[in-house]
């Protein structure tokens, strides 16, 4: 029997393989209805056909009622590989294979690709040279900053929800589809511009037989908007380590901390202000960000006072911007050396130069671009809130929660007071979904429930755990595991993390760790961009990585060959 969820999508014939590489660190969890028809299903979709159909395919190639990209099975969100493996097909220079291995890492038990009809089609593979090459020549990208503009003013103009009608709510809502749609087509385009820029350079180093060269070039790049929050905390995780009286407040734990806080009058004065600037520029951020049911930084700032609490006992040495300056001057040997080995290849040290100036574009306008999403995501997040409190409060839902687990079509409905015992039903099954455990991907058929269901992964005896180098470097110390980023206790200074999968909230928890390892990504994953703008030597792909490994070993991380050796249990 294959497991279900009344918000999944069949798979597609045309384009039948799916993965949960890249879409996973957005989403790690089961997607609530809401999100589904705000983001992914709704807008999200609406983004992804402006931008693939002036990129790889022609939307008559896709079968009636799919989505382009992203599609829902067991509750998951997943990735369309086979529509992706296009821009390997349908460009001059590149392969499906190259494709699997930028954006889902190592995975060789992938089914080969299957030729498509419109794979010579020259109108399309002059389309694909054509963006490509324009993202090759790059040296700025407005797009970005012209949403960033559009988004930021939205948000300025937030009217005040607590005296919203309810109809004005769930306009709030809808008003942000529209915007969603137009930010995401451009963050499709730089991922994919990120992807091919990077990759060039990375073909350059493997032609030379220098793996590695590349992370290292991509290094401390600056701008990357996923690590900002990281310089915020630190910088109040050294005020804390410098005060007694902040010490003992936090020594006493996170629960009552900010009241604690706030009962401390001038010792505390400059951290509480220094937490609402950080809550003001990144409330909108937290764990699984994307999914409109979970918390914000700016609704739960507990959550950054645990990241903080993780801070403070690290040393000066951790010091992000001192990092990113390192990484900075690392990158700019590297450069400096690889320019030296094609120095006399001029096609080679031209594709070089070209491909290092927009590698230095798209990458942080990718990570900008998610930012940008993320604030869109909030403001429906904050409108939803009020409306299910609304709700709840007279008895029209069970719980104010439950406004998650509604279609947009049925918010109406939900206002007649028609959908509490339906949204009762759907949220316990959707729950039941955290159970399961997604398989990595799937050709074809939905897998059936015992795959999803999983087994205990023993410990492994193997000393070595294979994955992919995403940010150079080694680094030797104890493995934390960690699987949730609000809760990271025992995480220290000089610690490996060791994580099942990341997103930005996990940013900070870098900052006092010596490396990090994590189970899926590839070379464009969240983690490896903010390692590599750290510095912190960094392993994706390594399949089990956070069940093989014993908390609490020695490992010595490879983030040049993507090796992890367990040193001793």
């Amino acid at each position: 029997m294959a497991v279900g969820w009344f918000m999944d999508d069949e798979p597609s014939p045309s384009f039948p393989i799916y993965t949960r590489g890249n879409v996973g660190e957005v989403f790690p969890d089961p997607v609530s209805p809401l999100t589904a028809d705000h983001t992914w299903h709704g807008a999200g979709d609406v983004g992804m056909r402006d931008f693939m159909s002036r990129f790889t395919i022609d939307l008559d190639e896709i079968d009636d009622g799919h989505k382009v990209m992203f599609e829902i099975f067991g509750g998951y969100m997943f990735l369309n590989l086979s529509i992706a493996r296009l821009m390997g097909a349908r460009s001059s220079g590149m392969t499906p294979e190259l494709v699997d291995m930028g954006f889902f890492g190592s995975q060789s038990s992938l089914p080969a690709y299957v030729p498509r009809p419109k794979d010579d089609d020259p109108d399309i593979v002059a389309r694909v040279d054509g963006l490509m090459f324009s993202w090759m020549t790059a040296t700025e990208c407005p797009a970005i900053d012209e949403h960033v503009v559009e988004v930021d003013a939205l948000v300025a103009a937030r009217p005040d929800l607590g005296t919203a009608t309810e109809a004005e709510l769930v306009a709030r809502m809808r008003e942000m589809m529209p915007v969603f749609a137009r930010v995401f087509a451009t963050h499709g385009e730089v991922s994919a511009a990120a992807s091919v820029t990077m990759g060039a350079i990375t073909g350059i180093a493997l032609g030379l037989g220098r793996p590695g060269l590349d992370l290292r070039i991509a290094g401390g790049l600056g701008g990357v908007a996923s690590a900002a929050p990281s310089f915020a905390m630190w910088d109040l995780s050294r005020l804390v380590a410098g005060s007694a009286e902040l010490s003992t407040a936090f020594d006493a734990g996170i629960d009552g901390l900010l009241d604690r806080l706030q009962g401390l009058g001038e010792p505390a004065a400059d951290f509480l202000a220094g937490l609402d600037a950080l809550l003001a520029a990144h409330g909108s951020r937290g764990p699984n960000e994307w999914e409109l049911r979970s918390p914000a930084w700016g609704t739960h700032p507990e959550l950054v006072l645990t990241l903080v609490d993780r801070m403070r006992i690290s040393d000066d040495s951790h010091d992000p911007r001192a990092r990113h300056d390192e990484a900075r001057t690392q990158a700019d040997e590297a450069l400096a050396l690889l320019r030296g080995m094609v120095a006399g290849d001029e096609a080679q040290a031209g594709t070089l130069e070209i491909a290092s100036t927009a590698c230095s574009v798209f990458i942080p306008a990718r990570e900008l671009a998610k930012a940008t999403i993320v604030k869109v995501i909030h403001e429906v997040r904050l409108a939803a809130h009020e409306f299910g409190a609304r709700l709840a409060a007279d008895g029209r839902l069970a719980d104010a929660g439950h406004v998650f687990m509604l279609r947009d079509a049925e918010l109406e409905s939900a206002i007649a007071g028609e959908m509490a015992d339906a949204a009762v039903d759907r949220e316990a099954t959707y729950l039941s979904l955290f159970d399961l455990t997604p398989p990595y991907w799937f050709a074809g058929e939905v897998p059936e429930a015992g795959v999803w269901r999983g087994s205990e992964v023993p410990v492994s005896t193997r000393r070595i755990v294979q994955g992919m180098g995403g940010s150079a470097g080694t680094a030797t110390g104890r493995a934390r595991v960690v699987t949730d980023p609000s809760d990271p206790a025992g995480l220290e200074p000089g610690d490996i993390l060791i994580a099942p999968i990341t997103d930005p909230s996990w940013t900070p928890l870098f900052v006092p760790a010596a490396g990090v390892v994590v189970d899926v990504g590839g070379t464009m994953s969240h983690a490896v961009i903010v390692c590599r703008e750290l510095g912190i030597p960094c392993v994706v792909s390594a399949t089990g990585a956070s069940t093989r490994i014993p908390d609490g070993a020695q490992v010595r991380v490879n983030g040049d060959t993507g090796t992890v050796t367990i040193l001793e249990d």
